[in-house]
């Protein structure tokens, strides 16, 4: 975690993104601004409702692709420690149950990590303002398949292509591990791939994981067993 200084009357920001190149390049270019305070640093969201408790920003950044804790439950910790912060999801993808999920939320905006600086610069300041950006269906890359998945069913997806074990799951998303094995299985059902194996392939060709960690895989994990 990292403070700055900016005038009193600067909104403060908490940035959560594993990117260390990206995390540090937003917060410089708020802090450029001069119109935003950044409060909070963070690599991954498992520490996030503790720094939310602490600090209140006013806005949260969040990466949608962190490893860990998904962007979502990140945001659902921050909120139940900061009522009143706004979230903003930045993401390199727009698929439309990523936004259908951000919606959910109440998220305050869904930005795109192509956006230009300025771009960003007067979402979040249209954020400050109590208003929104980015929400719009419009142009949004989606698979027939992939849009048949509810937000639960990403979530899990996810935390496959990145190794979790089930009862590991059942931890991050405050869920039993007969529920996360009851989506694994719907997962299974509604895209016809029978092993956690490919399940992570799948993840990763919609651009919600990355390949490191299905490659940091151990060989006897959970993602190799079968339904």
């Amino acid at each position: 975690m990292e403070s700055y200084i900016t005038p009193k009357k600067a909104v403060t920001v908490m940035i959560v993104d594993d990117q260390l190149l990206v995390r540090d390049a937003i917060a410089a270019l708020l802090e450029a601004s001069g119109r935003f305070k950044v409060t909070n640093l963070l690599a991954r969201g498992n520490d996030a409702h503790e720094a939310a408790r602490s600090s209140s920003p006013q806005i949260a950044i969040i990466d949608i692709e962190m490893p860990g804790r998904s962007a979502f439950d990140t945001a659902r910790a921050i909120r139940a420690a900061s009522p009143g912060t706004q979230i903003v999801f930045l993401s390199g993808h727009r698929h439309r149950r990523f936004l259908q999920e951000a919606a959910d939320i109440g998220a305050a905006a869904f930005l795109e990590k192509a956006r230009s600086p300025n771009e960003i610069l007067s979402a979040l300041d249209c954020v400050a303002r109590g208003g929104s950006a980015g929400l719009s269906h419009e142009g949004i890359s989606q698979s027939s398949q992939f849009d048949r998945l509810s937000p639960r069913e990403l979530e899990v997806l996810k935390y496959i292509a990145q190794g979790l074990s089930t009862r590991e799951m059942a931890d991050v998303m405050f869920l039993s591990p007969r529920t996360v094995e009851r989506h694994v299985e719907r997962l299974m059902s509604r895209l016809g791939i029978r092993d956690r194996l490919r399940l992570a392939l799948y993840a990763i060709a919609e651009g919600i994981a990355s390949t490191p960690h299905v490659a940091a895989m151990e060989p006897h994990s959970e993602l190799l067993e079968s339904a």
